[in-house]
């Protein structure tokens, strides 16, 4: 047969004139043959559909799946690939798509037919599918919508399990054009809402939405079972903006700079003089604090001639982090100034950790910047801690495990504002995510010391371990050092005092004062016990005149002025002065 073949073949590429018109029916006839027998073999190999949960039986193997989308995210890694990540459902169960050389994205709730490859990856199966082609639907393949309030969600929320609702509300924060993947809450009404539900929102927006917009959001209601709650799933790009309502723009506090970090991303504004050096604007508040200005150039120009500088100025712009100054900016270009970066949240970073903790390790170099607050007082040996997503307890506080990259030699008090550059790493001792702290920076100030009261008992107080603390209480010296009796009573903590402390000076000797500290935990010197004590520990002195401010208050100048009187001499060398009048 070979050598029939090749006789054949030989005749066909004979140069003989005479037979070159029946080689060319022959070679016509040839390739009818082979474009038949290609097509019988595309039909012998067209793929099969197969039902979602019998493709581990297809590994490795084309084939064609039918089902509903139940999510999508859009270049999930935010490097510009042209990858969408697809969550499929039938009636037998769910697979992930991962779609390259996209088309057109269908809505949440689309019924769609997808051909791809059947991918084992360590245990963990997707489909991956290639070019525009590989996903198809028709137009009443697309979802019914139905127009629901909060209000009918909250009462009856199983009614509304795999449905594709439509509901227009508030967002409870700003939403960066380039956030990958956003947690946020919906609510009925701006500020103060009878109902509100959490917004997971997939996929970047690709411009910004303001805090406290209305909008307009289709998706699917999904029940949360790692934080036991009803959320809603939408995709950012369609999410509609009703611009007839204007969110107003939030005003800074310069006494609550600890405060800020909850309007990261916002429009803002906030008064204070400004200082114009080599290029760089920085505006200053009351008590010395600082933020940076990032001005458009239009303000560049107009500043030229110097009028701007030293001058109170009212700065509105969007409050971003900037990489390059380490502090917080107002950025006047929308934040599009270069090297700002919009933090994401704790809540957000649990939110995206619960979605596909799988993904997240496949990547372990990515870093994401968090903008967060300490749970716990870090001690300078400490590694290990944890993140959460408000400065002061609350119920519902998310929190995060931590590892930083070691040891400090100042201690990170809990509540302080800190912006960590981080990766996600898996921790196989304690079988849960952890995020590897690269570099850091504190931010805003953390919240004021907790009071102490004695009939709270130990166990209350052990929630305040590690911590500043104030106790009202009298100093006496024993034999092994201070300690901090209750009057009338036999309780005490032993007083590590700070160096040149007024606490125990003789002008504060036998007085009731109320105390701040660091609050530990020692064992006893000679029992088999466990016993408190506060280290740099001192009179509370909030005005910094060395006098404690139950003395002033005792003698009747104000704990909050140096100088009560304004005479020009301080209250302590006052209340010294008249003491000595008193004795001679």
């Amino acid at each position: 047969m070979a050598d029939a073949l090749k006789d054949i073949m030989l005749k066909i590429t004979d140069e003989n004139p005479a037979t070159r018109g029946q080689k060319l029916w022959v070679m016509f006839a040839l390739a009818m043959f082979l474009v038949a027998s290609l097509n019988w073999y595309a039909m012998v190999r067209e793929p099969k559909v197969v039902d979602i949960e019998d493709l581990i039986e297809h590994t490795n193997t084309v084939v064609i799946v039918e089902g509903k989308v139940i999510s999508w995210i859009e270049d999930r890694y935010g490097n510009g690939e042209d990858r969408v990540d697809l969550v499929l459902e039938d009636e037998t169960g769910v697979i992930q798509v991962r779609w390259f050389s996209t088309g057109t994205i269908p809505p949440i709730g689309t019924n769609v037919t997808v051909m791809g490859d059947v991918v084992d990856y360590n245990g963990r199966f997707f489909l991956q599918s290639t070019g525009s082609g590989a996903m198809w639907w028709e137009a009443s393949d697309l979802p019914v919508l139905e127009r629901v309030s909060l209000s009918d969600l909250a009462v009856a929320p199983t009614d509304y399990i795999d449905q594709i609702v439509t509901v227009t509300g508030f967002i409870g924060e700003s939403i960066s054009p380039d956030a990958i993947y956003t947690s946020a809450y919906l609510t009925d009404h701006p500020g103060n809402a009878a109902h509100q539900m959490q917004l997971l929102i997939q996929s970047a927006t690709g411009r910004w939405i303001e805090s406290d917009s209305k909008v307009e959001i289709s998706g699917i209601l999904t029940y949360q079972e790692t934080s036991l709650r009803w959320a809603l799933l939408t995709q950012g790009p369609n999410i509609l903006i009703d611009n007839s309502y204007q969110p107003p723009v939030n005003r800074l506090d310069w006494s609550m700079e600890s405060t800020w970090s909850y309007d990261s991303g916002s429009m803002v504004n906030i008064a204070g003089t400004l200082i114009i050096e080599g290029g760089e604007w920085t505006l200053f508040g009351p008590s010395g604090n600082s933020v940076c200005v990032i001005p458009t150039q239009a303000d560049t120009t107009a500043s030229l001639n110097g009028s701007y500088n030293g001058t109170v100025f009212d700065a509105l712009g969007r409050l971003m982090w900037s990489d390059d100054r380490n502090t917080w900016c107002i950025d006047a270009n929308e934040g599009g100034g270069e090297n700002l970066v919009n933090p994401m949240s704790a809540l957000t970073m649990q939110a995206l950790l619960s979605a596909d903790p799988a993904s997240m390790l496949v990547t372990p170099d990515k870093t994401y910047t968090i903008n967060t607050y300490m749970k716990y007082a870090f001690e300078p040996l400490d590694t290990e801690g944890y993140f959460v997503d408000t400065q002061t307890y609350t119920f519902g506080q998310t929190t995060i495990a931590m590892t930083f990259p070691g040891a400090r030699t100042e201690w990170i008090e809990a509540g302080q504002g800190i912006v960590a550059n981080v990766t996600v790493a898996w921790d196989d001792s304690d079988m849960r995510m952890r995020l590897m702290v690269s570099s850091y920076n504190l931010t805003g100030s953390p919240p004021s010391p907790s009071t102490l009261l004695w009939d709270d008992g130990a166990t209350q107080w052990g929630y305040s371990k590690n911590q500043f603390v104030l106790l009202d209480g009298k100093a006496v010296q024993r034999d092994d050092g201070w300690y901090l009796e209750r009057p009338g009573s036999e309780q005490s903590v032993k007083l590590n005092v700070q160096l040149n402390a007024i606490g125990t000076d003789s002008l504060h000797e036998n007085q009731s004062l109320t105390w701040t500290g660091r609050l530990r935990e020692i064992e006893h010197p000679t029992q088999l016990a466990i016993v408190f004590s506060l280290d740099e520990a001192d009179a509370l002195d909030t005005d910094g005149d060395r006098l404690g401010n139950s003395l002033e208050d005792a003698t009747g100048y104000n704990p909050y002025a140096a100088d009560s009187d304004g005479d020009g001499v301080d209250d302590r060398q006052e209340l010294i002065d008249s003491q000595e009048a008193a004795n001679a």
